[in-house]
């Protein structure tokens, strides 16, 4: 049987790929911090097993797993502080690098042959921006620099202890049961409250993935993708960001303003020119099913039944 590891394996984008590689047929490793975690129901699924091991004891999984898992493919998606305030936590970000090392070091020992992490679209966002003289980058900008970080010592540790890397920068993605407060989940409370967000004239190219092709990407990645090669990981087709914000806005509060144009643009722009958005189909034949509209419309119907469910 194919075996698979996923740490973060609870998290939004881990229970979707948990879910997606059991119905593949793969026993899958669900690594998860601690008993105290919610489970998104993984524990349940046909040939899921779940280790509890937090991210800075990640060296003491290999006396957790008792069975054969050589050959197999390891999912790092675990990363703390990836919302919120945590993002500026520079201490925070620089143990996440260092822990994705270990656990690319770890899954060597295992046996594993191949290791995929999922990266982040920051970091492409502000990999040149950051190079400039006199930048004035928030401090939530160190979640980028500590997948940056992560990135480039993992190229040099995978190819050193011989092990096949590839790296997702994954863009913005979006869905039910994502708990964080993301973009779109920050626009779809603002306009069904009737409320006006403060945002910025919007002109930056944007792209968002609908999470279950996250999961089916990572699932390509793992079992197709090329060793030692990253990959961008979205809809591959950027808008600017306004075209997203007002196909919300004209679903739930048209009658109020879209709120776009209130605010300064303090960060980067994606650099669209450089980003090769078909190498992940050119590479593993992978391509995305659900288009924004579609997953707009199935995340709007999920948050519209659970409301009715809490009533």
């Amino acid at each position: 049987m194919r075996t698979a590891i996923i740490t973060g394996a609870n998290g939004f984008v881990g229970h979707y790929l948990v879910k997606l590689l059991a119905d593949q047929g793969y026993r899958v490793l669900a690594v998860v911090r601690s008993e105290k975690e919610v489970f998104q129901n993984i524990s349940v699924i046909k040939n899921v097993h779940i280790i509890f091991c937090d991210l800075n004891q990640i060296a003491s999984l290999n006396e957790k797993i008792k069975c054969n898992v050589s050959e197999s493919i390891f999912y790092h998606l675990a990363w703390a502080g990836n919302s919120g305030s945590g993002r500026g936590d520079y201490q925070l970000q620089m143990d996440n690098a260092r822990y994705a090392v270990d656990a690319a070091i770890l899954a060597q020992k295992l046996g594993c042959k191949r290791f995929v992490v999922s990266g982040s679209v920051t970091q492409l966002m502000y990999r040149d921006y950051l190079r400039q003289d006199q930048v004035s980058p928030e401090q939530s900008v160190c979640y980028a620099v500590g997948k940056m970080a992560a990135e480039a010592m993992l190229k040099c540790v995978c190819h050193s202890i011989g092990i096949e890397l590839c790296w997702a920068y994954i863009a913005n993605f979006y869905g039910p049961d994502d708990p964080t407060e993301n973009f779109i989940n920050f626009l779809i409370g603002k306009y069904k409250a009737q409320e006006v967000p403060e945002l910025t004239s919007a002109e930056q190219l944007a792209d968002f993935m609908y999470v279950t092709d996250v999961a089916r990407a990572l699932l390509f990645l793992g079992e197709r993708g090329k060793a030692n090669c990253t990959y961008y990981v979205g809809y591959g087709n950027p808008r600017p960001l306004k075209e997203f914000i007002n196909l919300i806005h004209n679903k739930i509060a048209p009658g109020i303003a879209t709120g776009i144009g209130t605010k300064k643009f303090c960060g980067s722009d994606i650099d669209a020119v450089q980003i090769d958005y078909h190498k992940l189909y050119k590479d593993t034949g992978f391509k995305p099913k659900v288009s924004f509209e579609e997953g707009i419309e199935i995340l709007l119907n999920f948050k519209e039944k659970k409301q009715e469910r809490e009533l």
